[in-house]
């Protein structure tokens, strides 16, 4: 089973960094993706988003109390912007038809679906979401 995790730098990079490195003790770094390790310098970024998470059996949307409303250098809201990262990956999964596992840190909360663009209106469904799993809440 191959894991793609998609995440905020800016909003939960580290607990991101924990469950890549916990998951990587349990199936291996072949099973997984995450952008950090695996997008060589000087490549079509959006492209392999794209086709890395086409050849994943799972999307785990790794979700902090800044991530639905993070914003550009503007000051838009990135997940409005059609050229976001995380909607992309998540996006791409959804039209895919490959599962959507919501990992919510520090209280976050999945998003109501009024607070989504149309393309992510499938991450909210009933019994998604997982809580401070035991391998993110570890250290804090």
């Amino acid at each position: 089973m191959k894991v793609f995790i998609s995440y905020r730098h800016d909003d939960s990079a580290g607990h991101a960094g924990r469950v890549h490195d916990r998951l990587v003790q349990a199936f291996g770094r072949d099973l997984l993706f995450m952008d950090v390790d695996a997008i060589p310098l000087g490549v079509d970024f959006i492209k392999v988003l794209r086709e890395e998470v086409a050849k994943c059996d799972v999307l785990l949307a790794v979700i902090g109390t800044h991530w639905l409303d993070a914003r550009d250098e503007e000051g838009n809201r990135r997940l409005d912007s059609a050229a976001d990262f995380v909607r992309i990956e998540i996006a791409t999964a959804l039209q895919r038809g490959i599962p959507v596992i919501p990992i919510l840190l520090d209280g976050a909360k999945i998003p109501k679906v009024q607070q989504l663009p149309q393309d992510l209106e499938g991450l909210v469904a009933p019994k998604r979401a997982r809580r401070s799993p035991r391998f993110v809440s570890r250290g804090h």
